[in-house]
This record gives C-alpha cells, structure tokens and sequence, in this order.
C-alpha cells in the first residue's frame, strides 16, 4: 500500500491545483465588475482565493480517511486490469477508423442522394 499512497496523494494535489485554476477563472470573472482587476497586483486577489481554495480542497480530500480509502481501491483494481498489448491496440485503432471512414462516406453518399431527390421533387 505505501506504493499507491504516493499516488493518492498525487491524485489529490491534481484535485487542488484543478480546483485552483478552475476558481481562479471564475474569481476573475466575478471580481471584474467590482474593479478589483484594474489594479496592478503581484498576486491577484483571484489568484489568492483560487489558491486558498485549491490548497484546503488537498487538505480535506488528504485528511478524510474515506477519500483515501477509496482512491486506494480503485488505483488497487486499476493495478490488476490486464492491458491488450501495444500492437492489438494499434491495430484496433487502425481498423476502427477504417470503418469510420467507410460509414463517413457512406452516409454523405446518402445525404447527397437524399438531397438530390428532394430537391428534385421539390424545386422541379
């Protein structure tokens, strides 16, 4: 377990620093009407909320036992997925848009005909 702790604890610093830079946004947003933004700060006072928030959001997610327990089991059932190997992968990958093209093509076929016959029997 202490292998995958590294990892929780990366997972909930990647949740801090998304709350941080999502807020931040929505900060600036909200502090435009109210003049705060024309000033020439270091920091921003968007920056400092987005940080103060992001910050405690790592500490909560980092101290609730539950959290931790959950992200633990699922990075644990994430370790025993078995993978396709890289060649299978790239070879579904290939064929997947083989056919993609394929029905591409022949729904415009489709679409150009159905166009046509419209128009036809519309604007004769």
């Amino acid at each position: 377990m202490p292998n995958l702790q590294k990892w929780v604890n990366l997972s909930f610093l990647a949740c801090g620093l998304l709350v941080w830079v999502l807020l931040r946004e929505v900060f600036t947003l909200a502090f435009d009407p109210l003049g705060l933004n024309r000033f020439d700060w270091v920091i921003s006072p968007a920056d400092i909320a987005g940080i103060v928030i992001g910050f405690v959001t790592f500490l909560v997610l980092w101290r609730l036992p539950k959290a931790n327990t959950y992200l633990t089991d699922v990075l644990a059932e994430l370790a025993k997925v078995t993978w396709p190997p890289r060649k299978e992968t790239f070879l579904s990958t290939g064929l997947i848009s083989i056919f993609l093209a394929i029905a591409t093509l022949f729904v415009l076929m489709v679409d150009s005909i159905w166009g046509w016959v419209v128009d036809t029997l519309l604007y004769r």
